[in-house]
């Protein structure tokens, strides 16, 4: 999604947030906007690798936890600054590292206030993604260790973790955990899952021949399909144990689907054979090893890892960032879509039609009166306002446009 798309929808819910709506079933004719936020999670929430530190969170550890501004939190509140209240600091919590039961201590930050919407990523350090990452990807020569052999533990462990009934519980409490401290009433939770590594692996491909890790004379591993194929299942099964975890919470909660922005630029994509790990190729939407990022940026000269250009494989966010998302754009979609939900929510006892739907006839809510049609596309909706000639018409993935007549 381009900062165009970003734009439009900000605009529309500048729009929408500071001019008034005529509502069907109320005295007060006014849009309701939630108007307090806070972003609970670990390193995916962070945004480690997505741009530069931030330094205006209320715990004042945005460089420990190394949160960056092209989080998808911090890209929500520009969608909607008005879950910020003026002058004051963010609750943006989330924190790199943090496990299931780092969730406590993040919600006793909050001090026992409660938010409009809450935002969570939390559960990949507790399946060990980093682990995975390192055994697996960045495999190196150690004398008389067998690489693929910590390799297949890692994921067995991993797999032996999501297929544990003790880690769905574990959410389950603390979702339950969450909604009764930190949700005000009439508040909603929106829970991410996590995204797939690797492009569907096909035997004998480019990524079979290689390792990830730069320097090939210790490289222990190649990332074979065998090894993406379990990476990808994983990814799969932990999705879809959030997801349910996310059903049992309650009403109050919304499982926002990550993976899906991810499709044509994850690793190995088999249309980037002639650069398969792709760690400068902004169509290839995760970091690795070599990605040159935002922080630290070019490393010096004298700092630069001896064969490689322009990165020092031994600083230490250099090496957090790796399998994490490359940069603002991926985080982008995800926070207009979570943006696209709360607007559409807040919009409910107003004039709306979510599609797929063809709609005819006026409203009081715009200007035209006759019988004119509209098309509202699937994952679409069309929003009435006051004193507008047409309705406006938003899409989950941020699009905004007046809506077009149709015979």
């Amino acid at each position: 999604m381009g900062l165009f798309v970003a734009g439009s929808l900000l605009a529309l819910l500048a729009y929408t947030s500071a001019t008034p709506i005529v509502q069907q079933n109320s005295r007060s004719g006014s849009i309701d906007l939630p108007k307090s936020y806070a972003a609970l999670g670990d390193s995916f929430a962070a945004g480690v690798g997505s741009g530069f530190f931030l330094n205006n969170s209320r715990d004042a550890s945005d460089i420990e936890c190394i949160r960056q501004d092209g989080s998808y939190p911090t890209q929500l509140l520009q969608f909607l600054p008005l879950l910020l209240p003026k002058d004051q600091p963010f609750d943006f919590i989330a924190c790199s590292g943090d496990v299931l039961d780092d969730i406590d201590g993040q919600i006793a930050k909050l001090t026992g206030r409660k938010f409009d919407v809450l935002t969570v990523t939390i559960g990949g350090n507790d399946f060990g993604f980093s682990d995975i990452a390192l055994a697996c990807a960045y495999a190196t020569i150690t004398p008389g260790v067998d690489a693929q052999a910590v390799c297949d533990a890692a994921l067995d462990a991993a797999f032996a973790t999501v297929d544990s009934p003790a880690i769905l519980n574990k959410f389950k409490q603390k979702f339950d955990l969450i909604k009764s401290s930190s949700l005000a009433p009439g508040g909603t939770i929106f829970v991410t899952g996590y995204a797939q590594f690797f492009d569907g692996p096909i035997e004998g491909d480019a990524c079979d021949q290689i390792s990830f890790f730069p320097i090939a004379e210790l490289a222990a591993l190649n990332i074979t399909t065998s090894i993406r194929l379990r990476s990808n299942d994983l990814t799969l099964k932990i999705n879809a144990l959030i997801k349910k975890a996310v059903s049992k919470a309650g009403d109050e909660f919304q499982f926002i689907d990550f993976d899906k922005v991810f499709e044509g630029k994850r690793f190995c994509e088999q249309d980037n054979a002639d650069d398969p790990i792709g760690a400068n190729n902004p169509n290839v939407f995760f970091n690795d090893l070599t990605t040159i990022l935002p922080t630290p940026g070019v490393a010096p000269p004298d700092k630069q890892t001896p064969g490689l250009t322009g990165v020092d494989i031994t600083n230490m966010l250099q090496q957090f960032s790796v399998f994490h998302p490359k940069g603002s754009l991926p985080y982008t979609p995800l926070a207009a879509e979570i943006a696209f939900k709360i607007v559409i929510d807040a919009f409910k006892s107003h004039d709306v039609v979510v599609g797929p739907a063809k709609h005819c006839g006026g409203s009081k809510h715009w200007r035209r009166g006759d019988d004119s049609c509209y098309d509202i596309p699937d994952k679409c909706a069309m929003v009435g306002q006051e004193y507008k000639d047409a309705p406006t018409v938003v899409c989950e993935n941020g699009d905004s446009y007046a809506a077009k007549i149709v015979a």
